[in-house]
């Protein structure tokens, strides 16, 4: 075999994925939120039912530019309220499959994007869905026509 062969053999067995971006649905607009604060309610990522997520995107079209976190399950959650202190059961916290933060982003005039490159995480989603939520680790206050959206890059 060539080199060229070996390289194409191994793009064979990862194949890609790419989740469409997801609006972040049950945002409580123009109201502030808290560091540690859920922002929205928990939403369902469609995924393969086992592989790595490699980069996340944070469409930012308020323009906050906020560090973020991604709380994903492999089982559905209790979730905790829109604007809400952040809170997790024991029981629900043990089909927690990762949590990923944006911290960079990449700023245009009006917009944003926030990025997470080069992860590595493998997960396992049973039901070939991860159910999410996030959480701001700052104080963003979001307008009624630019609800952020997010997408997964992988392999699987």
């Amino acid at each position: 075999m060539s080199l060229n062969d070996d390289i194409r053999a191994l793009l064979d067995r990862e194949v890609a994925f790419a989740t469409e971006y997801i609006q972040i649905p049950g945002i409580g607009t123009g109201s502030a939120y808290a560091a540690g604060e859920a922002v929205g309610t928990k939403f369902k990522i469609p995924v393969p039912k086992n592989g790595i997520i490699d980069t996340i995107l944070l469409l930012d079209l308020d323009d906050e530019g906020i560090e973020t976190e991604f709380w994903m399950f492999r089982e559905d959650f209790t979730a905790t309220a829109d604007n809400a202190a952040f809170d997790v059961s024991d029981e629900d916290l043990l089909n927690l499959e990762c949590v990923i933060g944006i911290t960079n982003f990449a700023n245009a005039t009006s917009n944003q994007v926030g990025i997470n490159n080069g992860l590595g995480l493998p997960f396992i989603a049973p039901n070939e869905l991860l159910w999410c939520q996030c959480v701001t680790r700052g104080t963003p206050n979001i307008a009624a026509l630019n609800i952020p959206r997010v997408a997964l890059r992988g392999r699987r």
